[in-house]
């Protein structure tokens, strides 16, 4: 591929065409290290101000990551989720044929704050069972999961191997049918604690996710709270223009 010179497409942005196509075809693979810029601007031909400014905005994108002292890197593919389908946390990773992880970090039986009676809808002296996950992908991890439920369906669900076991399906099994969830999606700052976990940045922004999820009775069963490292992670929606 070869960049024009006489394009009304700046130099840089052609660069970036290119870099990114041959991540996409697979040509360039995660973790291997990108040529210096003195290579690339003999390449393709161009100052190295094009190239670092191609390779700053790929930086910016997600696309490439840079590590002190190392390089720069073909950066780990971003996992796009689309809404509208009511899966676990485990089981929509699974389902993007990625090898997963899966961390357990504690699981308890203890009290509930007001925002868990809230979402599942219990009094201010029931219990909650909790269990917080780790998801590591390609070798970085991803997302933190704290997800309660009431105390009788934590008993059944911390009879099973939960590094491994994916929790819906275990309720299900157990009689319980899902119908459906109410999720709301907001930025925050990661806490100490998801920081560590995520080896992110103290007060570095996150996506989180928070998801109440509901039987056909309509009571809730359990409530989650997911914590994700944005340069990993984004969430897509396709909607549809009526004029109706």
């Amino acid at each position: 591929m070869i960049l024009y010179q006489g394009s009304a497409k700046p130099l840089y942005e052609q660069l970036k065409d290119i870099i990114i196509q041959k991540i996409e075809s697979g040509e360039l693979k995660p973790g291997i290290c990108m040529p210096g810029e003195r290579q690339l601007a003999e390449t393709y031909n161009v100052s190295r101000v094009t190239i670092r400014q191609a390779i700053g905005e790929l930086v910016n994108d997600g696309f490439l990551t840079r590590h002190h002292g190392k390089g720069t890197f073909i950066a780990s593919r971003k996992l796009v989720h689309n809404l509208g389908r009511l899966i676990g946390v485990a089981e929509e990773l699974a389902q993007e044929n990625l090898t997963v992880d899966c961390k357990v970090i504690c699981k308890e039986f203890g009290q509930s704050t007001v925002e868990i009676q809230r979402n599942l809808g219990l009094g201010s002296g029931d219990n909650v069972y909790k269990i917080t996950r780790l998801m590591i992908t390609q070798g970085a991890p991803l997302v933190v999961n704290d997800t309660y439920m009431p105390e009788n369906v934590g008993y059944i669900v911390d009879a099973f191997d939960l590094s491994h076991d994916i929790i819906y399906p275990i309720i299900e099994r157990s009689g319980y049918k899902l119908s459906y969830a109410e999720q709301r999606i907001s930025a925050d700052k990661a806490s100490p604690d998801e920081a560590k976990l995520l080896e992110y940045k103290v007060g570095a922004p996150v996506l989180v996710m928070k998801r109440t999820t509901y039987v056909e009775s309509g009571q809730a069963i359990t409530f989650e709270r997911s914590v994700y490292r944005p340069d990993r992670y984004e969430y897509r929606i396709d909607l549809k223009r009526s004029l109706t």
